[in-house]
């Protein structure tokens, strides 16, 4: 009997079947292509499946976690307790959502832990209960919520040691919140007497009856920061002149959250010096940014100081000379951006190595040099006071007012000066600290991201395979150049372990436990590579939504291997000359020089002196690469290294698909021995894991027939093909290489391991003529 009566109810069913296999196949490729590691329990608690995520997180292979207890993925000390926890579940099935505040963790294959996250899943199917586990790796989240604690951290700690400041925050309503010890000494309140309680508390009872606290706060939130004066009431009933300033916390929607406030005690102090304590404090609690931290210094110093223009120097001690920059944003000379005095013969570096206020009435004056005041005096400055930046001892730099009059200043200013710059050091010196984190953080996950990709690639570079005397040469040119910080250049055909030789010439090398970086110059469009090589700042280009450290930066102190170098763009190679020759590099949108001192590894398959000569690749650099050139020479000059290779790579698969291949036919052996390799060893591993896939029995089964074992048979099967070409394009480049001479020790005929009567023989097979070389 049919199951339907109708075409219609047929092709219905036929189209819900349909779905059902779409949405079958739906799951599996997301089981394939999920970011979190899947695993699949039994009742017991064994791995009956896993995805491809799993198993680059815990380090087995999918085959290997098949029928292991999930306890092994459990460090030790967690262990004797979850059979308890899972008995548990088992008997109470239910689903478990991530984030539930578990502290929880993983153990790799290699014993290391690793902070997670669990969503449990429990299923009923035909064979039986299952869990689906859904882990996701916490490390980097952990990592950041530490980073913030420890900011959180400072930032406290900055704070409770301001006791001349009383600062806390309130809420919406204007409640204290927190409360630190500066606030204690200037008010009089114990933390735990004023928690919770409202602000206007400290105001004269004039202000909270004209209703001046909630004011304070309506104009805070509409204007983002205020300030005021005036006399506020301590906790024994004195009053004080106080200077506040309170400014609003939005959150990300710009809505107000609450108020940070700042009071400082003016009662006995001048107000132009506080003023300055007060906007660096403002600055300091509101923001870290270099720029901004500069324009509060400058709107402080007008506060005290009449001037026209202002400078502040910072001492690079990789140059000796002072980095000096105008404070004023707005005026038409902050355009000139950083420029760089030396210590020794400017009014700037005398007062830096003297630590000691400078005033010159007229200048340049006291026998400086017309330079070394020309950028003021080309602004119409005509006297000026400098005075040293100290920091615990050290001086980092200068502070400096300049005035369109003569004589505008005087040692009542300079001493003015001079205590307004010990708390402009302080705030320069915290804010270049959290500068140079925030950079050094940056980069540090740039590299952890970098370094799990080259994880997650299949780069199994462990051992070099093979005895042949060509081989043996270019591990002795390795081992020869390894210790030296020589660049060299690894030339030879696409597949022959080029990438492999540049690893271990890094491993023997003196920079073995730094970062060993790559970058294939082929793989990158040409408009991304400069990015790639030399990092770029936020907001360089269109697209550049966060600072990107470049490989040469990643590789600082390590080895950095250029693969495929020919198809670096002709504009690139000045830049990466320049980068290896001045050890320094500025990223794109950047403008500061970075030192690099790396080791360059090169690679190519490509003939760069002819490059050269059609003026595609430049000489110059042509000539920096070739300081150590090695040649890796192709499979088929090796063809003595081919029955070593055939056992490593099928030991190597086989072991990897849990399979037990014994023998190889000795037949097949031959086959492969002869057969030339235009792809030479990846073109062997690739046909080898063909063969192992293949293969049922314990001994190695190839496909012989796609392979071509005599010479006749591959003159004729390959006419026209992408080996005769291969077999060509060689033997025209080894001809060039040694200037059209066949014969003699120098040939191309011993380049190429054959006799000269086989190569003549060849050269008219594949139609070579003498033009086509010389």
């Amino acid at each position: 009997m049919r199951p339907f009566d109708s075409p219609e109810e047929d092709a219905a069913a036929a189209a819900e079947h349909g779905r059902a296999q779409f949405v079958h196949s739906a799951l599996e490729n997301l089981f394939d292509i999920s970011p979190d590691a899947i695993l699949i329990t039994d009742a017991e608690g064994v791995i009956r499946g896993a995805n491809p995520r799993a198993a680059a997180l815990f380090g087995h292979s999918q085959v290997e976690l098949f029928g292991q207890p999930v306890e092994n993925l459990i460090p030790r000390r967690f262990r004797d307790h979850h059979p308890s926890h899972r008995e548990n579940y088992s008997a109470h099935p239910r689903e478990r959502q991530m984030g539930a505040a578990l502290n929880l963790f993983a153990l790799r294959k290699d014993g290391t832990e690793f902070p997670v996250d669990i969503m449990l899943k429990p299923l009923e199917t035909p064979i039986g209960p299952i869990v689906l586990s859904f882990v996701r790796d916490m490390t980097e989240q952990r990592n950041a919520q530490e980073a913030l604690r420890l900011s959180d951290q400072q930032l406290r700690s900055i704070i409770e040691s301001i006791r001349d400041y009383g600062i806390y925050l309130l809420d919406r309503e204007g409640c204290i919140m927190t409360w630190n010890p500066g606030a204690e000494l200037i008010k009089g309140y114990a933390a735990d007497a004023v928690l919770g309680l409202h602000f206007s508390r400290f105001f004269t009872e004039e202000d909270v009856d004209r209703g001046r606290p909630r004011e304070l706060l309506r104009l805070a939130a509409e204007r983002g920061r205020v300030e005021e004066e005036g006399w506020r009431v301590r906790k024994d009933g004195s009053r004080f002149w106080a200077n506040v300033v309170v400014t609003a916390i939005r959150n990300t929607a710009g809505e107000v959250t609450g108020y940070a406030k700042v009071t400082r005690d003016f009662t006995d102090r001048k107000r132009a010096e506080e003023a300055v304590l007060l906007q660096l404090s403002s600055a300091l609690l509101a923001n870290m940014d270099v720029r901004k931290l500069l324009d509060a210094i400058s709107a402080s110093l007008r506060e005290i100081l009449p001037h026209d223009c202002a400078t502040l120097g910072l001492f690079d001690f990789r140059t000796g000379e002072l980095m000096v920059q105008f404070l004023e944003a707005a005026e038409d000379y902050a355009r000139r951006g950083d420029l760089r005095l030396p210590r020794d013969a400017s009014p700037a570096g005398k007062a830096f190595r003297t630590r000691e206020p400078l005033v010159l009435e007229q200048m340049p004056g006291m026998n400086f040099a017309a330079e070394s005041v020309q950028h003021l005096t080309s602004l119409g400055m005509k006297s000026a006071c400098w005075v040293p930046l100290v920091y615990r001892g050290d001086a980092i730099g200068t502070l400096m007012v300049a005035s369109r009059r003569e004589a505008a200043f005087s040692q009542r200013e300079a001493a003015m000066l001079t205590q307004a710059a010990g708390q402009v050091a302080m705030a320069v010196n915290h804010a270049m600290a959290f500068q140079q984190i925030a950079e050094l953080r940056d980069r540090l996950s740039q590299e952890k991201q970098y370094l799990e990709e080259e994880i997650n690639l299949d780069n199994r570079f462990e051992d070099i395979v093979g005895e042949s005397a060509g081989l043996r040469q270019v591990l002795k040119q390795i081992e020869t150049v390894a210790p030296t910080d020589a660049t060299v250049l690894i030339q030879g055909e696409t597949g022959t372990g080029k990438e492999l030789l540049a690893r271990a010439i890094h491993r023997l090398s003196p920079r073995s436990e730094r970062t060993f970086v790559k970058l294939n110059c082929a793989a990158i469009p040409a408009g991304l590579l400069e990015s790639e090589l030399f990092g770029h700042e936020k907001g360089a280009f269109t697209g550049a939504i966060a600072r990107k450290v470049g490989r040469l930066e990643l590789a600082h102190e390590g080895t950095l291997f250029l693969d495929e170098i020919g198809e670096l763009p002709l504009e690139l190679q000045p830049k990466l000359l320049r980068a290896l020759q001045e050890r320094e590099i500025e990223r794109i949108g950047g403008n500061r020089p970075i030192s690099v001192h790396v080791r360059l590894i090169a690679a190519t398959n490509r003939d760069l002196a002819n490059m050269v000569s059609e003026k595609q690749f430049r000489s110059d650099l042509y000539y920096r690469l070739k300081v150590f050139p090695i040649f890796s020479p192709p499979l088929r000059e090796r063809a003595g290294d081919i029955p070593v290779l055939v056992r490593h790579f099928v030991d190597r698969h086989s072991r990897r698909m849990g399979k037990a291949i014994q023998s190889i036919p000795k037949e097949t052996m031959e086959a492969l021995t002869r057969w030339p390799w235009p792809g030479n060893i990846r073109e062997l591993e690739n046909f080898l894991e063909r063969a192992v896939i293949l293969t049922r029995g314990t001994t190695l089964y190839v496909p012989l027939a796609e392979l071509e074992t005599t010479a006749e048979k591959v003159a004729t099967a390959i006419e026209g093909s992408t080996l005769h070409a291969a077999e060509r394009e060689h033997i025209l480049r080894v001809l060039r290489e040694c200037a059209g001479q066949i014969g003699g020790e120098d040939g191309a005929a011993a380049r190429l391991g054959l006799k000269r009567t086989t190569l003549n023989s060849k050269l008219k097979k594949l139609g070579i003529g003498r033009s086509d070389y010389i």
